[in-house]
């Protein structure tokens, strides 16, 4: 007997068992037995299409490989030791004529299939008129099927689909009528088959697999006619999903009304939303608009840490902050999601280290160096490129660049001037961030990051957490989808390797989206369109948050 899946593991529910894993060793005690299921998406539940199942049994000799329908079904049969043996399975897919033909007012249809899968049966008048359908999922053998004539005497043709090939055959109805149309699919095999004693088992192995998916395995005893939910997990929700960079902190310091427990049709950030996105750690970034507010940024920048920990607090059962990963984690093992601060903006300190060490004290492990405005102890990108402005950090910026790396806090330079980045690896002796940006050798634009920077920021361990917002991807905005995001990706890639690239949406800073990337939820295709492109399971984890945890973990600590 095969050994039993501990209870906690296992739910029966009448003749249908769940199975959340996707490789199944199974024990059937009979002279052969007929097993199928159902695949799911592990979340949504959702009927998964094209799932390989794949069949192996040592002891009678079988080994195949069927898929799902459109219904997520599937259904195998295994012989009998004997039987295998004695039964040659066809070599080649085949349709037979009909016979009687002809008929009046049945014939049969015989045909061979030489692989698993799904099978499709169609009946079609002179004028290409369909007049029957049948699809079922077969084994590899012989089958017939019969036909009960529909309609007024005259020509039919029957075309028989599988695995990608199709005959098609004529036959004549001598008489009308409407008996029926096709039947049930039968098998056709006459091979003697001896049966085995119940008392012997066969040991079978189930392989269920689906691109974009991951796998597992498990132990069952399985019997004749059992039918198995199979629930598989995507590549996307067993990894763990680090956003560098989302602003709705500040749509709610302008919209006091909004919240977070209930999806929007606006804004790109809720409960709901990240959570079907599968977001894990997320940095909210506390930003004061120096364009809204002449003065006060500390004041406000304290205001909007407080709007974030009000939000969180009325969110308990779903979001708590964290100030390390290692906090994070086990957040995420408790089914919620982990916030993070970033303060976006040098000029929030209001040029005091006191208030740096306040803002840290509330939780803040991230700070961007600049906005677009300079501070004075800082030149940002904007005003290097558009006004020409020099200087890098002044001296009190170093001390600020210091104070950080003592405090463990994560140094940004998205928005930073060149200069400015330049003094800021001269100083720093940790690794840095870009949260949001993009890469220059593909949009040239003052937000992004030069070669030799992206070049320089891996030197020191760092991570460039690319950007969505279409600008900063492309010179025409409205052509911007996820393929861009994911050529930037892969310049970065190419450029220093997996290791220092990471995502930073900024979502809810952006007023426009690439397509298929418009809000929180969306993340699943962007895992999706990374494993099609070609990058592995590993990298996609890297990507997606592993190398900006690492970086977080080195800097604050565990």
């Amino acid at each position: 007997m095969a050994k039993r899946l501990p209870e906690k593991r296992k739910i029966t529910i009448g003749r249908k068992r769940f199975i959340f894993l996707a490789v199944a060793i199974l024990s059937v005690e009979l002279s052969g037995a007929t097993i199928s299921g159902v695949v799911q998406d592990f979340v949504t539940t959702a009927k998964l299409l094209s799932a390989s199942v794949e069949i192996i049994c040592s002891e009678v000799t079988f080994h195949d490989t069927v898929f799902t329908n459109y219904k997520g079904e599937w259904s195998v049969s295994i012989p009998s030791s004997e039987s295998v043996q004695e039964s040659t399975l066809p070599d080649r897919f085949s349709v037979s004529q009909n016979y009687p033909n002809p008929f009046n007012p049945s014939t049969r249809i015989g045909f061979s299939v030489d692989r698993s899968g799904e099978v499709e049966i169609l009946v079609h008048n002179l004028l290409g008129q369909e007049i029957g359908r049948r699809r079922q999922i077969l084994s590899a053998g012989k089958y017939e099927i019969d036909w009960r004539g529909m309609g007024s005497s005259g020509v039919y043709f029957y075309t028989i689909r599988s695995a990608g090939k199709s005959m098609t055959r004529k036959m004549v109805q001598l008489d009308g009528g409407h008996s029926g149309g096709l039947s049930e699919i039968r098998s056709a095999d006459s091979s003697p088959k001896k049966s085995l004693k119940k008392s012997a088992a066969v040991q079978t192995t189930i392989i269920v697999s689906k691109f974009g998916y991951v796998s597992d395995s498990l132990i069952v005893e399985a019997q004749d006619g059992e039918k198995f939910i199979v629930q598989l997990k995507t590549i996307h929700s067993v990894s763990t999903l680090m956003d560098g960079h989302n602003d709705i902190i500040e749509k709610m310091l302008n919209d006091s009304s909004y919240r977070w427990k209930t999806r929007h049709t606006y804004n790109h950030t809720d409960i709901p939303r990240m959570t079907e996105g599968g977001v894990d750690i997320q940095l909210f970034s506390i930003w004061v608009d120096p364009n809204q507010f002449s003065s006060g940024h500390f004041q406000i920048a304290n205001h909007c840490v407080e709007i974030l920990k009000t939000e969180i607090a009325a969110n308990a059962e779903n979001i708590q902050q964290a100030t390390t990963i290692d906090q994070a984690l086990e957040l995420n093992h408790s089914g919620k999601i982990a916030g993070m601060i970033l303060v976006e903006g040098g000029h929030a300190i209001e040029n005091s280290l006191e208030n740096l060490k306040t803002l840290y004290a509330l939780g803040m492990r991230c700070m961007t160096i600049t906005w677009n405005n300079s501070t004075d102890w800082a030149v940002s990108a904007k005003a290097e490129a558009q006004f020409h402005q020099v200087g890098g950090l002044t001296e009190f910026g170093k001390q600020v660049i210091r104070t950080m790396d003592s405090l463990g806090i994560v140094i940004d330079v998205s928005h930073v001037g060149d200069s400015t980045v330049a003094d800021i690896l001269a100083t720093t002796t940790n690794p840095i961030i870009a949260s949001h940006s993009g890469a220059d050798a593909l949009r040239s634009h003052y937000r992004n990051l030069t070669n030799a920077q992206i070049l320089a920021i891996a030197n020191t361990g760092g991570v460039i957490g690319v950007t969505f917002y279409p600008p900063f991807l492309s010179s025409d905005s409205r052509s911007v989808n996820i393929q861009t995001v994911i050529n930037h990706i892969q310049h970065i890639v190419d450029l220093v390797g997996i290791d220092h690239v990471g995502i930073g949406s900024d979502f809810d800073g952006i007023e426009v989206w690439p397509t298929g990337l418009e809000d929180t939820s969306k993340f699943p295709a962007l895992t999706l369109a990374l494993l099609e492109r070609g990058f592995s399971r590993t990298d996609v984890e890297k990507i997606l948050g592993g190398n900006m945890m690492r970086v977080f973990r080195q800097v604050c600590g565990e």
